[in-house]
């Protein structure tokens, strides 16, 4: 009998021992998901909000610099606590369709403003260590980049954030943008 009140004895205090061990070993595994979560948070701070385009140009490999959607491009990008963000580029002053139906515009008039357009969504992720966003998009004008992922280098300076990307193709791209209410 004693035996068995030793045995059942220690049987408890292993499995106290065992399941505080467990819930210590939760909670640091807790704590380190929201200490996680918060450097995520902290990361993501700097860019969320709207924010206005102030120059799109790109640099050829001959170093010639243009600009695709003219000097006066206009665009926003948001970013969201969330992980969520969005883009729209266009050319400033798009000729009007001569039908105010959407749908109906004829094909020289669908060329010219799709050409004079670009819009991507979904979410982004912020890498400090390379200075990098990744932009991860669900819905785009250009359809070949849904589901793909775009990644930006960036810079931010007083209310200023530059988005660039290295060559794609014979280009390299270069976004210049202001806070929104900064």
């Amino acid at each position: 009998m004693k035996e068995f009140i030793t045995m059942s004895f220690l049987i408890t205090l292993c499995f106290t021992s065992c399941k505080q061990h467990s819930s210590s070993t939760k909670n640091d595994e807790t704590s380190s998901i929201i200490t996680d979560i918060n450097i995520e948070n902290m990361k993501n701070q700097q860019f969320v909000g709207s924010w206005e385009l102030q120059e799109w140009t790109i640099e050829t490999k001959e170093g010639k610099k243009e600009f695709p959607f003219g000097a006066d491009a206009i665009g926003q990008i948001n970013y969201d606590s969330n992980g969520n963000m969005s883009v729209m580029i266009m050319k400033n002053n798009r000729p009007q369709f001569l039908s105010e139906d959407p749908l109906q515009g004829e094909p020289s008039e669908v060329v010219d403003a799709f050409k004079g357009f670009i819009a991507y969504s979904g979410n982004y992720k912020v890498n400090i260590k390379s200075k990098q966003v990744i932009h991860q998009i669900k819905i785009s004008s250009f359809p070949n980049w849904v589901g793909q992922n775009q990644i930006r280098n960036f810079e931010f300076n007083e209310d200023k954030l530059t988005l660039s990307t290295d060559f794609i193709g014979p280009n390299k791209h270069n976004l210049v943008w202001r806070k929104i209410g900064f």
